[in-house]
This record gives C-alpha cells, sequence and structure tokens, in this order.
C-alpha cells in the first residue's frame, strides 16, 4: 500500500493526524499530485489547521482553476478561517460553475447568514428546489425566516423537515408524558434511577433538527462527505 493509499484509508477513518503524516512523506517524492494535496487539504482542516487547507487548495486550483468541488472546499476553508469576503467568493464561482447542485446554494447560503439573509434565504429556496428532501436546507431555512418575523414561513418549513427525517414532535411528546407516568408508578416501588435514565435517553434521541432550533451545518452532512468520496474517486484520473 501506497502512502496516498493508506493516507485515504486513514482519512475514511476519521483519522486525520494520522492521514496527514502519510501523506506528508508522500508528497515529498510527489509535491505536485492532486489528489494527495485534495485529502490532505480536508484533513487540515479537520484538526482546525485552515490557513494549510487553503495553501493545499489552491496550489490544485492552479492546475483546475473551474473544479466547482475545490472551489467549494476552499470557501469552507475560508469560512472556518473566518475570511468571509474570500469565502463568499469561492462559493459564488462554484455556483456558477455548478449551477444545478443543490450543495452549492446551500454551502453559499450557510455563509451567506453571516451577513446576508436575504441573500441567504434565497439560497435555501433554491437548494431546495433542486433537492426537495434536503431537510437541512428546509431547516435552516425555517430559522433564517423565523428570525426575519416571517413565523408562519418559518413553521411551514420546520414541519417539511421534520416529515423528511420522520420526526412528529406531538407523538414524541406523548411518548415522553407515557414514560414520565411510568417513573411515577416505579417510584412508588423505590427504583427511580433506571427510569429517570430511561427517560433522559428519549429526550437525547430527538432530532436536532426545529425542535432545538439549531442551525445545522452542511459542512458536517452525510451529503459532504459522500461528495469528498466521490470526487475522490474521479479527481485523480482528471489531474494527474
Amino acid at each position: 500500500m501506497t502512502g496516498l493509499e493508506k493516507g485515504k484509508a486513514l482519512f475514511e477513518k476519521q483519522e486525520f493526524d494520522a492521514a496527514i503524516i502519510e501523506l506528508n512523506t508522500f508528497l515529498v517524492q510527489q509535491p505536485n499530485n492532486a489528489d494527495a494535496l485534495y485529502i490532505r487539504a480536508i484533513c487540515y482542516r479537520k484538526i482546525e489547521a485552515y490557513d494549510k487547507s487553503v495553501v493545499d487548495l489552491s496550489k490544485i486550483l492552479k492546475r483546475l482553476p473551474e473544479e466547482a468541488t475545490l472551489l467549494c472546499d476552499r470557501g469552507i476553508s475560508h469560512f472556518k478561517n473566518k475570511n468571509i469576503e474570500a469565502a463568499l467568493k469561492d462559493m459564488d464561482k462554484a455556483v456558477e460553475l455548478d449551477p444545478n447542485n443543490p450543495f452549492r446554494y446551500s454551502s453559499r447560503a450557510y455563509i451567506k447568514a453571516k451577513t446576508d439573509i436575504d441573500g441567504a434565504m434565497a439560497d435555501y429556496e433554491k437548494a431546495i428546489e433542486l433537492d426537495p428532501k434536503d431537510e437541512i436546507s428546509h431547516n435552516n431555512l425555517g430559522l433564517l425566516q423565523e428570525n426575519a418575523g416571517r413565523m408562519k414561513a418559518a413553521k411551514k418549513s420546520f414541519k417539511k423537515s421534520n416529515k423528511i427525517i420522520g420526526y412528529d414532535p406531538d407523538k414524541r411528546q406523548e411518548e415522553i408524558d407515557k414514560k414520565e407516568d411510568k417513573v411515577k408508578t416505579i417510584e412508588t416501588d423505590n427504583a427511580p434511577i433506571e427510569a429517570t435514565t430511561e427517560i433522559e435517553t428519549i429526550k437525547d434521541s430527538k432530532p436536532q433538527s426545529s425542535l432545538w432550533k439549531i442551525i445545522l451545518s452542511v459542512f458536517t452532512s452525510k451529503k459532504t462527505r459522500q461528495e469528498y468520496f466521490n470526487f475522490l474517486k474521479s479527481f485523480f484520473k482528471r489531474a494527474a
């Protein structure tokens, strides 16, 4: 197994520091290997070495300046490094190059939400138009609508998000109420600890969607990870 292959395997196992060590050694011999640079860039971002992530992605973009995935990834690294202007510039270019990819719009929307609420909502709406089952975009759009005072629209967005993930807040509350009744019954038998733990487990299992009003980052979603892996499979053939 080559250093590149070892680095890929460690990356997929989310052992990012170890992957970087393997890729560093490999890149000594092949300093312009785009595949290795890309994987290392993502690993650097995972360990919060954002400047290094930007450097690696920029090296590849010199050879592939119109690769939307690279631009999107560099935009994410800029964003993590609190360089909003550079992040949006990369995201704008990624959208221009890949206008039918909902992930491009939801990524840009997440960043735009820091400075341009209306623009962010428009991007989430476009992402949903392209992918109606994107629960994260529905949820995040609802949060922005709620902050803008558009309560009716927000409620509709949250409802769609909950429906996609199969979460029914009314039904969940009924289950919690039943467990609480069970606690009262068990407490009469002097055994409240296990019952309390069971309730806490149910409460902790609630999806972090509109229930807790937490914006879900597209950058840690399953969709993002799948894009990485799909890109890695095809990138070497095009960039070697």
